[in-house]
């Protein structure tokens, strides 16, 4: 079941929160409020989040929480957002939660890449790194 849905616009991502398990940002990033737009996701993650409870077997791929970040474009605003999701899940990842963290960029756009690779660095939260392979 969904626990948050926003539709993607032209201007703001697809956001996906499931109670399968993770949360998804796809698409373009460029909200005009970013903090309206940020603070409802982390609210709810944070409240996904609480009802939680560590355990052992959520550290394996397919019991941990995962968070897909499927980022065509963002801004500086924007990035402020993903690090404030990631500095959330670095919290929940100090209390013992199984956290799995995806960065998907395409095959050709190195600067993706390196921004993810930047953002986890900056607030010190791993990513995995998923190349999409162009068609």
């Amino acid at each position: 079941m969904k626990i948050l849905e926003i539709p993607k616009t032209e201007k703001t991502p697809e956001i996906i929160l499931d109670d399968e398990g993770y949360l998804q940002i796809k698409g373009k990033c460029l909200p005009e409020n970013i903090r309206d737009f940020s603070g409802q996701v982390i609210e709810k993650l944070e409240m996904y989040l609480d009802t939680l409870r560590p355990d052992p077997d959520r550290e394996n791929d397919s019991g941990a929480f995962r968070i897909y970040f499927k980022l065509g474009y963002f801004n500086s605003a924007a990035a402020k957002f993903i690090a404030d999701v990631l500095l959330v899940v670095d919290d929940y990842l100090q209390k013992g939660l199984g956290i799995k963290v995806f960065w998907y960029f395409d095959e050709d756009d190195t600067d993706m890449l390196e921004a993810g690779q930047d953002i986890s660095k900056m607030v010190n939260v791993p990513m995995e790194y998923v190349t999409v392979r162009n068609k």
